[in-house]
């Protein structure tokens, strides 16, 4: 399940558009299954951009019968998962078949139906479920951050334009392109060429009859997959407000987003009347989202604080944690904390960028900025 896992996730990095990552997650799931092929069947505003997709071998079907809300309530229901019942995707096969169908969610909705077609009966035991379900949220994710991202009047030749902005908003995009491109790096990139190592010492263990040590090697991996996931899932979630949304609405957002990703309690007292240029502010919503990524990663902390206020003609905004602190002149920790970026961040919009940490006592993270900032993108 690990290796389908980082071919999906590879894939879904790869993904240009809905298709393709909906393409990637029929391929890699019926393989991974043993599935003859794949039906998708799109929902609602799904429907409209979308035709029915298909993948490898599957029986002749009804697209509009199968996207009936009559079916949709019947898949969800149904239990028979076979040829001969009342299964419209089944109905036309000249040989006997089974069905696995899964929903695919999206933001709440039901976004489309994944068919599974096998020519014998399957046996999916409880991993690959869990796998199932965990590759339909990733891929959900995947869509919800091709379907964010904001609509440019830019011609649409598939690359990007600097000449069709102004030159001050290009400078920004460029800018946050090159900040997004070292994060991935040292982040996401990092951890798959990690796991990819780790999975060849498994099978070179595996194929050395050292099942214990191969074992061993996958559970750590698993372990660091599943953080990875998180990674991923939080810097998605990161990347869906528009910075020209409100300073205090956007810091609640990521209150509520970290909150529902990591299970911690989180109080927010924020108290801002000011609003910034958005470049300034993307800036600064991005500090307090990586600082909460630490709290995640590091802080083993159980509460966290998110404040904001102004007070003698400055803004500031604080994101303090009870976990175990650090040792801010340690280098070692400022280098894995991702401290020296985040300073460079709070410079670039002309704020002041302070930490405050102890071994047992917690972390703050303080940003203070003037009201009047002018800094120009």
């Amino acid at each position: 399940m690990l290796q389908a896992s980082l071919s999906l996730a590879a894939s879904l990095l790869e993904a240009v558009d809905a298709e393709s990552s909906l393409r990637a997650f029929m391929r890699v799931c019926s393989e991974t299954l043993g599935a003859e092929g794949c039906v998708f069947l799109p929902f609602d505003e799904f429907s409209a951009a979308l035709p029915p997709l298909t993948f490898g071998r599957v029986p002749a079907f009804d697209a509009d019968a199968l996207s009936r809300p009559a079916w949709r309530q019947a898949c969800k229901v149904c239990e028979t998962r076979r040829s001969g019942g009342d299964c419209p995707l089944l109905e036309r096969s000249p040989e006997p078949g089974f069905v696995r169908c899964l929903l695919l969610r999206s933001r709440g909705r039901e976004a489309g139906l994944f068919s599974f077609v096998f020519s014998a009966e399957p046996n999916l035991d409880a991993p690959v479920e869990r796998f199932l379900a965990d590759a339909a949220i990733l891929t959900a994710l995947a869509l919800e951050a091709e379907r964010s991202q904001p609509p440019h009047s830019i011609p649409d030749t598939g690359r990007f334009q600097p000449g069709a902005l102004p030159q001050a908003e290009t400078r920004v995009i460029l800018q946050e392109r090159a900040r997004l491109a070292r994060e991935i790096h040292d982040g996401l990139a990092q951890t798959l060429a990690f796991l990819k190592i780790e999975i060849g010492r498994a099978e070179n263990f595996l194929a050395e009859g050292d099942s214990g040590q191969a074992a061993r090697i996958l559970k750590n991996s698993s372990r660091t997959l599943g953080d990875a996931y998180l990674d991923a899932r939080q810097a998605i979630e990161n990347l869906r407000r528009a910075p020209d949304d409100r300073l205090e609405g956007w810091l609640a957002q990521a209150a509520e987003n970290f909150a529902a990703l990591s299970g911690l309690t989180v109080e927010t007292h924020l108290q801002l009347s000011h609003d910034f240029p958005a470049h300034v502010q993307v800036q600064l919503i991005r500090i307090v989202q990586e600082a909460l990524t630490n709290v995640r990663k590091h802080a083993r902390a159980r509460c966290v604080r998110i404040a904001a206020w102004e007070e003698d003609g400055e803004a500031r905004i604080e994101v303090q944690d009870d976990g175990c602190g650090f040792r801010p002149a340690d280098p070692l920790a400022a280098a894995r904390f991702g401290l020296r970026g985040m300073r460079e961040r709070a410079e670039s919009v002309g704020a002041e960028f302070q930490v405050v940490a102890r071994p047992n006592g917690g972390t703050v993270i303080r940003l203070s900025i003037p009201l009047k900032a002018t800094v120009e993108p």
